[in-house]
């Protein structure tokens, strides 16, 4: 299977412009991996030097999460109209801008600012450009460029695991700073390779040959029943029910759900990981370093695993076996501690992180016409942020009046509904777009 996939995308994605726009999605993803993930290894040492609580520490997660969700609906509504390019560049230098202001930040007040103009800027570099790969790929690769993508996410999530504690070990107070405005300048460069690379869509239909060049400004027909004579429309154009036929669409609003809960998931571990295994189980700040990037190693194919697998037996199923391992893990955090255990659970956590996010990516684009995909993958990424963003608080307010632990059992009963939603997914089994 992996050589069937290796083979596939070096003939057909590496050669072509296909191949620039997706590793631009790699490199964006990447940075978003910094904004989900950097505050799972830096958050003990931004609580010490800044003096807050377990509760204001979530509503600092909160902040990313709370602002993203505006953000990631405005881009992906946008985008269809006016253009991906420039939203997702200027976005990605915003965030760049916004990860060196909370590396610089004195105070509790200025770190929540940087965090909001972080989340709102990363929900717009990432939801257009996630939406912008159905266009490129057909429905059949859907999951597996949108896995691909996500590879990104996993080589962020591996370098917050190696420079954090690096950074942090030579000077607590510092390291964290030096961490963030580490990422703030990378996401800069990124941002300037989007703007520069990025195209709205392929000069053939996604699967033929294309050449090594940017899109052609007119695009040849293509069985789009959505626009006139079968001609996806040109940026700044008309669409036809624009966004209309998104938001009436019931199968976006299931995934959707299901992307809450995968965002009430990841925000939980994302928030508490670092502080449950430093803090209440004493490990110290090397190995949870350690364990970061064991789930980063791991979670370098498990978007490409996930998308394929959601490929072949389907978004649904694909949801419920991911929802479910990860459930797993987070009775082990809970109930089981001890190292062993906690490795374990890592493993787990990494084989299926990036799952949601692939499969979520991949059914943006299938169930509306490709050209509304960027919107659907906006009200998808706002029921993420929508669950990322409140479950870090009401985590710490059971962290800080009852037991860290008893956060982990918040995340289970998010992500079980998640495996109930993707169970009437595969049994519903919607109609697809057909593009």
């Amino acid at each position: 299977m992996i050589s069937g996939v290796l083979a596939r995308f070096s003939l057909q994605w590496a050669l072509t412009y296909t191949g620039v726009v997706l590793l631009v999605a790699m490199l964006l993803n990447l940075s978003t991996s910094f904004v989900q993930f950097g505050y799972s290894v830096t958050l003990p040492a931004i609580e010490e030097t800044l003096h807050i609580s377990h509760t204001r520490a979530g509503v600092l997660v909160t902040m990313v999460g709370a602002a993203r969700m505006f953000s990631a609906l405005l881009a992906g509504t946008l985008a269809p109209r006016y253009g991906h390019r420039i939203i997702i560049g200027l976005s990605a230098l915003a965030m760049g801008g916004s990860m060196a202001l909370l590396g610089f930040s004195g105070n509790y007040l200025l770190a929540v600012l940087a965090a909001g103009l972080m989340g709102f800027s990363n929900g717009g570099a990432i939801t257009p450009m996630m939406g912008l790969l159905a266009a490129w790929f057909g429905v059949r690769d859907r999951g597996l460029a949108a896995g691909l993508a996500a590879t990104g996410g996993s080589f962020g999530f591996i370098l917050v695991g190696i420079a954090a504690p690096l950074f942090i070990a030579g000077s607590p107070d510092t390291g964290w700073r030096i961490t963030w405005q580490l990422f703030g300048a990378l996401t800069l460069v990124f941002g300037v390779a989007a703007l520069i690379f990025v195209r709205e869509r392929p000069a053939t239909p996604p699967g033929a040959t294309m050449a090594m060049a940017p899109a052609a400004t007119t695009p040849p027909a293509a069985a789009n029943p959505s626009s006139p004579g079968g001609v996806p429309p040109r940026v700044g154009a008309p669409l036809r029910s624009w966004p209309m036929e998104v938001y009436r669409n019931p199968a976006v609003w299931l995934v959707s759900f299901m992307a809450f809960c995968t965002g009430w998931g990841q925000g939980i571990f994302g928030a508490f990981f670092g502080l449950y295994l430093a803090q209440e189980q004493g490990i110290s700040l090397g190995v949870v370093g350690q364990l970061v990037i064991l789930i980063g190693v791991l979670s370098v194919v498990s978007g490409i695993m996930w998308g394929r697998l959601s490929d072949r037996i389907g978004r649904g199923a694909a949801f419920v076996i991911s929802f479910l391992m990860q459930g797993v893990a987070f009775v082990m955090f809970a109930f089981f501690p001890g190292l062993a255990m906690f490795v374990a659970a890592s493993a787990l956590v990494g084989v299926t992180q990036r799952a949601g996010y692939t499969i979520c990516a991949a059914s943006s684009g299938d169930y509306v016409p490709p050209q509304y995909a960027a919107t659907a993958f906006g009200i998808i990424a706002v029921m993420a942020s929508l669950g990322g963003s409140i479950s870090p608080t009401l985590g710490g307010v059971v962290a800080d009046y009852i037991d860290m632990q008893w956060s982990f059992v918040l995340g289970l009963a998010g992500l079980l509904a998640g495996a109930g939603g993707g169970a009437a997914l595969h049994w519903w089994r919607p109609a697809r777009a057909g593009f």
